[in-house]
């Protein structure tokens, strides 16, 4: 995927995007799928998200591979226990729940964006058998926890008290999010108002132990980039230039070691390059599939 394909992004309030299409299944998770046949792909939404966050710009892949579009444990309409958010435990519930649904004839490709890139990494790294490769979009990858925590830090006031686990964000979420939902949800469509309104409701739709836990353990443990150096299949890692969450300089740096990961830079994407550039996004995971076919 040439980067000269991604075109600078539209005004926030002009991002095309809409529903995707699909059969809503009943399994550990909440899960929607899409396409009968080909090998799976498995998209893997970022912290406050849903599987929702993958719209309909990616349905036409459902032409020749079937599609899986989990909420991740805790998140969207999943099961929310009281604890055990690790990565271990979100890539057993997302690798239990592909078993359920029969997604396991062939190898999957797994496509992640910010935590969802983290958590299919460590399922390639626990799971290899299930996975074919990784196409990762925004990975909030760095090399220490202090530069994990100011690059969230840097996304401006709505992260500090909703993307960073401060008292200001415990107190919101409990009483909020956790006990008024539909107040909660209207909160969010205007405090997130650069994305569409139906994505940024989803970005209640957790419990606080699912929330901290979540960005604790996987995402500021700092521990992507030792799962990276275990993984042994092919990893497309994918970086806007505007992206502030992503270490550019760092992630390329380690591509460069890995003989197995490739990183491409997007001009003017930022960190939700998957909802504001869906197409091309799209195009970028048919390339890598072309590629891994030429590989065989």
């Amino acid at each position: 995927m040439h980067p000269a394909r991604v075109r600078r992004r539209r005004r926030s309030h002009e991002i095309a995007w809409s529903p995707g299409a699909g059969e809503h299944q009943c399994a550990s998770l909440a899960v929607r799928t899409l396409g009968t046949s080909g090998s799976p792909i498995v998209f893997l939404h970022g912290l406050g998200a849903s599987g929702s966050y993958w719209g309909v710009a990616y349905d036409r892949l459902a032409g020749r591979h079937r599609l899986v579009f989990p909420d991740l444990l805790g998140f969207g309409r999943s099961p929310r226990p009281r604890s055990g958010y690790g990565p271990d435990d979100h890539a057993n519930a997302v690798a239990k729940c592909v078993h359920e649904i029969g997604a396991v004839d062939e190898p999957a490709l797994l496509v992640g964006h910010s935590l969802g890139t983290l958590i299919a990494l460590r399922i390639a790294a626990t799971y290899p058998e299930l996975v074919a490769g990784v196409v990762g979009f925004g990975p909030p990858i760095a090399p220490t926890r202090d530069a994990l925590w100011h690059r969230l830090g840097d996304m401006g006031p709505g992260a500090r008290l909703f993307e960073l686990h401060t008292r200001w964000a415990e107190l919101a979420c409990r009483e909020l999010f956790e006990h008024h939902t539909a107040v909660a949800a209207r909160a969010a469509r205007w405090w997130w108002r650069d994305l569409p309104v139906e994505i940024a409701a989803d970005g209640v739709r957790h419990s606080w132990s699912s929330y901290c836990e979540t960005i604790t353990r996987v995402v500021l443990a700092a521990e992507a980039p030792a799962w990276l150096e275990a993984t042994t299949v092919p990893v497309q890692l994918i970086v806007g230039s505007e992206d502030t969450v992503s270490d550019l300089p760092f992630v390329q740096a380690r591509s460069t070691q890995l003989p197995h990961v490739t990183t491409t830079v997007w001009p003017h994407a930022t960190h939700d390059a998957p909802l504001a550039f869906g197409p091309a996004c799209r195009l970028a995971i048919e390339d890598f599939l072309a590629l891994d076919r030429a590989r065989v």
